[in-house]
């Protein structure tokens, strides 16, 4: 895939693999596995989501933070 973007959706497979892990434990174990398997999924989804958007329309991505924005500064030759 393009600049990352597989990282990414592998990253919300990974997610998912840590919510069906934590389904297993109980007590706070299984609560703060389903709350780091949602943020991998959700934060992996959002990356994905922006790099599309940003190949899609030329731009940077739109969010204050992304791992796909143009360097402003030229790279050393």
């Amino acid at each position: 895939m393009h600049g990352g973007t597989g990282l990414l959706l592998l990253g919300a497979v990974a997610g998912y693999w840590v919510l069906e892990r934590a389904d297993s434990h109980r007590g706070q174990l299984k609560q703060v596995g389903q709350v780091v398997g949602w943020v991998v999924i959700v934060t992996s989804l959002l990356g994905a989501a922006c790099k599309v958007y940003a190949v899609a329309t030329g731009q940077d991505c739109p969010a204050a933070y992304c791992p796909f924005k143009k360097s402003s500064t030229p790279a050393p030759k």
